[in-house]
């Protein structure tokens, strides 16, 4: 009926003009069922729709702001972790730069070993010429028989004999052992006639060398030495004999021959007395030992007489520098572990003990060549002294060639 009724009057106030709209009482539209029943309810799904959408876009923007805060807090850790790093690199290229410059590491070998070579040189060379006396030997025997004056060969040839019976063989003892000349086998067998007296050191076959010999050691090598190379070839003559013409002979000739004989001992006496334990190798051995490197190659090559002293002979010095550093696998591990200056120091080192073993080999061979030119001159005697002394006969007979 409402709508009807509205429908009419706006057809009438349509149809009439102004007259018919004067007739026509106002209405007012309290409600509408398209609204309620469509629009609103549309209307209140699109609002909330647009609340969830603002929702979703407030949650997305609170994740874009939370991932700028995450990136932006990875990229300041990163950048202070690089400066910490640089920072740390850079003090550790300090410290490393310090420590190769004013720090030795303590596996680099001792400082004064190499100054400590010329002072041992010179001890060992004067024992040298203190053994040529017989000095510094303890058996009885041998020293008689290197300090006497020269003795005839005969008498010669009994002394030898009876130094001898301190050093039986095994194979001696078998024939004559029991006498005065062969008490028994000798812990030193054949300590005067082998070679090896001078190079291992006397002692049982099969024993392992000594460059540092103890006290019987260098006894036999002394008996060695005078076995081989110091001959009796004639006694001294007595004061009357020498005043003759025949006894100035004599002792010139005898003059001569201990020339010779002196270059042919010298060498040995030379090997026995760079083996003798020398005191000036002490001090450097202890500072040297402080590496654990050099300690353990020392325990495990050091003679037994350096071990139980604490002091070796030249030879095992040497030998010891060298061996410690070529011959030693915990050096080579010292070695990788050095660099910088530590490294360049050590590398001069071993270059100077090469230079110093050197010079001693140059000078070994000066010996030698002295020997050499010695026995040159034995060998001109042999052909021209029997020639010059059978024409000087001719000549005192008055007995002359004349060319034709």
């Amino acid at each position: 009926m409402k709508r009807r009724y509205t429908l009419t009057a706006l057809a009438m106030s349509v149809l009439g003009g102004p007259q018919a709209f004067a007739y026509v009482q106002p209405t007012a539209e309290v409600s509408s069922v398209p609204i309620t029943m469509q629009v609103m309810p549309a209307m209140v799904g699109l609002q909330a729709t647009l609340a969830e959408i603002l929702t979703t876009d407030m949650q997305i923007g609170t994740a874009i702001v939370q991932a700028s805060d995450k990136q932006v807090a990875v990229i300041t850790e990163s950048a202070r972790a690089q400066r910490e790093a640089d920072i740390f690199g850079r003090q550790t290229e300090r410290l490393e730069r310090a420590r190769e410059q004013y720090t030795v590491a303590d596996s680099i070998c001792s400082e004064s070993a190499s100054g400590m070579a010329a002072t041992v040189g010179k001890v060992s060379r004067s024992n040298s010429s203190t053994l040529a006396t017989g000095s510094g030997v303890s058996s009885a025997v041998v020293r008689k028989t290197i300090a006497s004056l020269p003795v005839a060969p005969r008498q010669g040839g009994y002394r030898s004999a009876a130094m001898h019976a301190a050093y039986c063989t095994e194979s001696e003892a078998a024939q004559y052992g029991g006498t005065d000349l062969c008490p028994g086998v000798s812990s030193l067998p054949g300590g005067d006639i082998e070679m090896r007296s001078l190079l291992d050191g006397a002692g049982a076959v099969g024993k392992a060398p000594d460059l540092t010999f103890n006290q019987d050691q260098i006894d036999a090598g002394m008996a060695y030495m005078k076995n081989s190379a110091r001959h009796d070839g004639g006694r001294v003559p007595g004061k009357g004999e020498i005043q003759s013409a025949t006894g100035r002979e004599y002792q010139g000739l005898m003059t001569q021959y201990k020339a010779i004989q002196s270059a042919a001992t010298q060498p040995q006496l030379d090997m026995i007395a760079a083996s003798q334990a020398n005191p000036a190798t002490k001090d450097a051995l202890q500072e040297a030992l402080q590496s654990p490197s050099a300690a353990e190659y020392f325990a495990t090559t050091g003679s037994q007489e350096a071990q139980r002293t604490g002091v070796m002979s030249e030879r095992e010095f040497e030998a010891f520098e060298v061996g410690r550093r070529y011959a030693n696998t915990a050096y080579e591990t010292d070695l990788q572990a050095m660099s910088g200056e530590n490294l360049t120091r050590e590398l001069v080192r071993v270059q100077s003990l090469g230079n110093w073993l050197q010079l001693g080999l140059k000078n070994d061979q000066r010996q030698a060549n002295i020997i050499a030119g010695q026995q040159l001159a034995l060998a001109a005697d042999a052909k021209y002294v029997p020639q010059l002394q059978e024409l000087g006969s001719k000549m005192s007979s008055g007995v002359t060639a004349h060319e034709n």
